[in-house]
């Protein structure tokens, strides 16, 4: 116990647009109340320093050329060093940061007594940093930090984010919609990926409001407001309880795990206006009787009078199936030839080139993205048709929360089931769903005429076991808490490990000539 740390590491991750700054900001002051120090870690900061080393300059003529210019270094890095070089980055800062204000630690796993307990007690630190953009990144933070470090999500939609981009001097129309774009995720590996990287996150925080102008003040309020109860959270210095949208996401995202299909698990959760769950639904094949497999179909004599007594038996997915293959790609292969053949028979393609040709559709077209031959009813489906075979007109005006999403053949039957609102966690890129539906579907947050599609706000499903489970919170028969001033997180780590972990980090850094604000090698290095 003596080893264990009060530091804590606060990544943050969004699209650009998004407060992230300001966000770092209130995370700062709401853990000034815990009588915590703030260290303010921008990736950008790192890619400026070590941007010479792939040969980019960062230009400064135009904010567009700046914040472009920056992208551009950053995947550069990525792709000579690896996908997780500015989180290694990071990592080595952080170390160094330590060993500055706190000396080494030489071997936690020996130093036994009062010394180094205060010495580890006294690190009421948190690093913050501004912003991952790959999940790359992200991995390797939480391979070496654990428990101790919080993914924030920080997420304003599209509207809002567009009004934050467009401040007077800032950027065009049409330079904001490029660079939300490459945000968004880049077509390589070692790109800039936020829809990949969002999603892991531990905590969503969705802001309505823009930062500049009169809606600012009410965009920091909603900043501070949840940031404290998400830190109130993690110190126990509360009684906080989940919401209505965070139990239904937890049974959403548990009801997933249920999925056998072979190309991602969904799942979906609808509730009645009041928040009361009515049903969960996952995306499998449907068998006879009702139901999906792998569950007992709902109608038993009906079931047994199509041939299958029980739910274990003649299973017929995708991937029970003899050659186990998706039935989706396989028409999808099917329609690429068949265009192919046509083009080669009428002359319009070369004689040899159409193994090419049917690979190049599937890969670089949109047949890549159709997903209407797939076996599977969809989570947002079977969810809905629980939900209206138990509770009935009970689910019009609902919501339904689902872990990815929805793509544009469930928009409609969320439509036309009288859903109000949609919770998601996922982005979906290829569903067309608003552009289908622009009368009846929205992501803003203020078209309350329409169904909206709002990205999930609160605890992340990963993460609700751990942070809502409590130990005894009374003291004969009283309520106790932490003082914020004195509290501990839940979540404490031994620091016996992680000094090590970062010492491997620093040494490959320096190796591959890189820097970071206050390297300093240790004598006698190896590197």
């Amino acid at each position: 116990m003596d080893s264990l740390t009060p530091e804590l590491v606060v990544v943050l991750c969004g699209p650009i647009g998004s407060p992230l700054h300001e966000a770092a900001k209130q995370v700062g002051s709401v853990l000034h109340e815990f009588n915590y120090k703030c260290e303010h870690l921008r990736l950008s900061n790192l890619i400026r320093i070590n941007a010479s080393q792939v040969g980019v300059s960062i230009s400064a003529a135009t904010k567009f050329d700046e914040i472009a210019s920056l992208i551009n270094a950053g995947d550069e890095l990525r792709g000579k060093f690896g996908s997780d070089i500015l989180a290694k980055l990071a990592i080595a800062k952080i170390s160094g940061d330590r060993s500055k204000q706190y000396g080494a630690f030489e071997d936690v796993a020996s130093e036994v007594g009062v010394a180094i307990e205060n010495k580890i007690k006294n690190q009421r630190v948190c690093h913050i940093i501004d912003s991952v953009k790959n999940d790359s990144e992200l991995a390797l933070l939480r391979l070496i930090y654990g428990n101790l470090l919080f993914a924030i999500g920080v997420f304003s939609p599209l509207e809002i984010r567009t009004q934050n981009l467009e401040r007077p001097g800032a950027l065009t129309a049409d330079e904001i919609g490029k660079l939300i774009d490459i945000d968004s995720g880049e077509e390589f590996d070692h790109g800039q990926s936020v829809r990949n990287t969002f999603p892991k996150c531990d905590f969503f925080l969705r802001v309505d409001h823009s930062i500049v102008g009169a809606a600012e003040r009410q965009a920091l309020g909603q900043l501070g407001m949840k940031l404290r109860r998400f830190f109130d959270l993690i110190f126990h210095a509360d009684i906080v309880t989940p919401t209505a949208e965070e139990t239904a996401m937890y049974a959403a995202t548990s009801a997933a795990r249920n999925s056998a299909c072979m190309s991602r698990q969904v799942g979906a959760a609808v509730t009645s206006v009041s928040g009361e769950l009515l049903a969960v639904g996952w995306n499998d094949v449907p068998r006879s009787g009702g139901g999906l497999y792998g569950k007992p179909a709902l109608s038993a004599s009906l079931h047994r009078a199509f041939g299958s007594a029980d739910a274990d038996s003649n299973d017929h997915r995708c991937f029970a199936e003899t050659g186990r293959k998706c039935h989706n790609d396989e028409e999808k292969k099917v329609i690429a030839k068949m265009v192919v053949d046509i083009l080669a028979k009428e002359s319009l393609l070369a004689s040899g080139q159409q193994d090419i040709a049917v690979q190049k559709i599937l890969e670089d077209s949109r047949v890549k993205d159709l997903i209407e031959f797939s076996r599977a009813v969809h989570a947002e489906m079977h969810a809905i048709l629980g939900a209206s075979r138990v509770a009935g007109d009970r689910v019009v005006g609902g919501k339904l929360y689902v872990t990815t999403y929805p793509c544009h053949s469930c928009a409609r039957h969320i439509v036309a089931a009288g859903i109000a609102e949609v919770h998601y966690i996922e982005p979906y890129r290829k569903s067309l769903a608003t552009r289908l539906h622009p009368d009846a579907l929205t992501e803003s947050v203020s078209d309350k005429a329409k169904v909206q599609l709002l990205q999930f706000d609160g605890i992340a499903p990963r993460r609700f076991i751990d942070l809502f489970e409590a130990n005894s919170r009374k003291e004969r028969g009283v309520l106790r808490l932490q003082r914020r001033d004195d509290a501990t997180p839940s979540t404490s780590v031994s620091l016996r490990a992680i000094p090590r972990l970062e010492e491997v980090v620093v040494a490959e850094i320096a190796s591959k000539q890189l820097t970071f604000p206050g390297l300093v090698l240790k004598e006698n290095s190896n590197v």
